[in-house]
């Protein structure tokens, strides 16, 4: 299995490498202003723990590869520079459930690991 590598964010700024498994990546995200670095990945048994890394969502999306792209959903109201968008490694998704009793204007998507997060309905293909 090859590995992918990152630079890690830290604060301070170090030449820190990550290397990662791309077949134990959940999701990754842009990061949101106020973090460091640009891009949050999200990995099998991390629970909250994410790791941060300088490179671009464009740029980690096509190193690991295979995922699928879609809205997060918040319970609250969005922030002020809208819904972020997720993208999910949909071999890592254990299932996806709709939110139910009430319309489903968004689903569940819960991970291998126990882990879950929410996506705006409609369920985006390959999911």
């Amino acid at each position: 299995m090859p590995f992918v590598s990152f630079n890690k964010a830290t604060d301070p700024a170090a030449p820190d490498d990550l290397r990662i498994n791309p077949s134990a990546v959940l999701y990754v995200e842009a990061s949101r202003a106020g973090l460091i670095g640009q891009t949050t990945i999200h990995m099998l048994g991390q629970g909250t723990v994410v790791n941060a890394v300088t490179e671009s969502i464009g740029t980690v999306v096509s190193s690991i590869g295979g995922m699928v792209a879609g809205k997060r959903h918040y319970l609250a109201p969005p922030p002020d520079d809208g819904a972020a968008t997720l993208y999910i490694c949909s071999a890592n998704v254990s299932h996806v459930r709709p939110n139910l009793p009430a319309s489903p204007d968004f689903w569940y998507v819960k991970f291998v690991d126990g882990s879950e997060v929410r996506i705006v309905d409609p369920l985006p293909d390959g999911l």
